[in-house]
């Protein structure tokens, strides 16, 4: 199994009801996976830092920035009150995917393809591109569009977005 995945069902089995997105969430939709140097995760409800240090996660000082690391030296990024680029957080709970990850029946839940798609569009970083590329490529024939309509802000971004993801479908990177 995938580090990333095998460390996501620990992180779900710690923290409980997790919905992952970023690299974790583009690795369970397209089953092809890239480098990442954290874990992203969007949570119901707030974790104490007192339950994370319960359970042996680590809070670091990083370029002033204080980060989560896991018990298993991952670094993990928690979106619990902001927006996720502009998707509030209940609308990616509400409409996330439970996907099984192995012959045992475990399962991590994951921000929907479109929310996804959406998510990357709008971060546009190389990575994202990259990403959405990926998605094109493996899972162009799995979106619903109706659905991902729901996820834009207007009629613009719709064409934009469905205009990008033709384009990375016909020039593979």
């Amino acid at each position: 199994m995938n580090p990333y995945i095998e460390e996501a069902v620990l992180i779900t089995r710690d923290l409980g009801d997790v919905t992952f997105v970023g690299a974790v969430a583009v690795f369970l939709h397209t089953g092809k996976s890239r480098e990442s140097k954290d874990l992203d995760l969007v949570v119901a409800e707030q974790i104490t830092r007192k339950r994370f240090l319960d359970l042996k996660y680590r809070f670091i000082n990083e370029n002033g920035k204080e980060r989560i690391y896991t018990p298993r030296n991952y670094k993990i990024d928690v979106y619990d009150s902001r927006d996720l680029n502009e998707i509030p957080l209940d609308r990616i709970i509400e409409t996330r995917v439970t996907i099984t990850v192995n012959k045992k029946n475990t399962t991590v839940n994951t921000i929907c393809l479109e929310g996804l798609i959406v998510v990357k569009y709008r971060a546009k970083r190389d990575q994202d591109l990259a990403d959405l590329s990926l998605i094109a490529m493996y899972c162009f024939k799995k979106i619903d569009w109706k659905l991902l309509r729901t996820f834009t802000k207007d009629d613009v971004e719709f064409r934009q977005i469905t205009e990008t993801m033709k384009f990375y479908k016909e020039n593979p990177r």
